[in-house]
């Protein structure tokens, strides 16, 4: 399972490098109900990527074996790799130039009168649901049924990457509970900078992800 663990280690950093993700909890924190939103947002996002694992982990179980061994595992992680150089590519020149204006997200106006409700399904929708992300989370449960791991085992490792993914959440939503009222300075110029470079950093994240699953399912298909 260790082995496991560590192979799943660089996916789940990638999850954690979620800029408008931590720029999101960090709006939360300075809106009028800041903890329980932030917790709601928190909870959403660790069920989101176990909940996508779960489901990557089970596609690959359902599609053929010769024995043990996975045929489609390795041809799924390609593919997943190649959609997330593509996607690479799209954050890439998307991202604001020198001298641009920054045209931030609609939704980031709506965050701060957020509701506790709202904030889970926000919280699930970055965790999971965000292209970045969902490939990651499928990409985790694919190579977990591929390893020679049990099910309880690699249910195991799930629930750690998701730990892992969530802990640049975990930090300012903990903070908070013991000094939310000195946060608010360095809270704001956080969620600036996030935002300010969220389509490079994400850009970059994916290039790398990308060139480490196309590796990986080569790697299952020669051998």
């Amino acid at each position: 399972m260790l082995d496991a663990l560590s192979e799943m280690l660089p996916l789940a950093v990638a999850l954690a490098l979620s800029p408008l993700a931590i720029a999101s909890v960090v709006l939360m924190l300075l809106s009028s109900r800041p903890r329980a939103a932030s917790m709601a947002f928190l909870l959403g996002f660790l069920l989101a990527i176990v909940a996508v694992s779960a489901a990557g982990y089970l596609l690959a179980a359902a599609l053929p074996h010769d024995g043990e061994t996975s045929i489609s595992a390795p041809w799924m992680l390609l593919a997943l790799g190649i959609a997330a150089i593509l996607l690479a590519v799209r954050q890439w020149r998307s991202r604001p130039r020198a001298g641009d204006e920054l045209e931030l997200p609609s939704w980031i106006a709506k965050v701060e009168a957020i509701t506790t409700p709202s904030a889970l399904v926000m919280g699930a929708f970055f965790g999971g649901l965000k292209p970045k992300n969902l490939l990651l989370s499928i990409g985790i449960g694919v190579s977990l049924e591929a390893a020679p791991v049990s099910t309880t085992e690699a249910a195991v490792v799930v629930i750690v990457v998701a730990l892992i993914a969530a802990l640049p959440i975990m930090v300012p939503v903990v903070a908070s509970l013991v000094a939310l009222d000195r946060l608010g300075a360095p809270l704001e110029r956080l969620r600036s900078w996030l935002t300010q470079h969220n389509a490079a950093m994400v850009g970059a994240i994916l290039l790398l992800v990308g060139v480490l699953l196309v590796g990986t399912g080569l790697g299952g298909i020669g051998a």
